[in-house]
């Protein structure tokens, strides 16, 4: 009886963390490394970002290159996240973060060093159909992504 009501109660919980993932309906995902000059700042206006928005509609996932344990790391996140094509487009290119629509896999647009965060918070907020004060109309064209860096054959 102990065992089962203690695989029930490992269920629960794992079910409300897969139900938490799965209510996301964007994706930020942060391509970065140690030797990446700018992906500090990037990271902290991402974070900044995300904060701001405080949705649980948005969800975050870190592709670090760094070392192999890391880059694991990510791969694993992506696969839990659903994005993995845009995770295999980009892996081991930094500098930037993507917004992806979780139900597409499509990315949204990209923020480099150049978007403070309020941009990066409006991009998030039109992806995820968050209403938001921005008096300026936020262009998803205005993020463009960089070219990918893995190519199918």
């Amino acid at each position: 009886m102990k065992k089962l009501i203690a695989l029930l109660g490992a269920t629960t919980i794992a079910l409300s963390f897969s139900t938490a993932a799965q209510a996301a309906d964007v994706v930020v995902m942060k391509f970065q490394a140690d030797d990446c000059q700018s992906c500090s700042l990037i990271n902290s206006q991402v974070d900044t970002a995300l904060a701001m928005v405080g949705s649980e509609k948005v969800q975050e996932v870190v592709v670090d290159v760094s070392n192999a344990a890391l880059w694991e790391k990510g791969a694993h996140e992506s696969f839990d996240a659903d994005v993995v094509p845009v995770f295999n487009k980009y892996v081991g290119l930094t500098g930037f973060a993507a917004v992806v629509d979780k139900k597409t896999r499509r990315t949204i647009g990209c923020v480099n060093e150049n978007y403070d965060a309020s941009q990066v918070a409006a991009l998030i907020q039109r992806a995820a159909r968050i209403p938001h004060s921005s008096a300026a109309s936020v262009r998803v064209d205005n993020f463009k992504c960089p070219p990918a860096h893995n190519k199918l054959p």
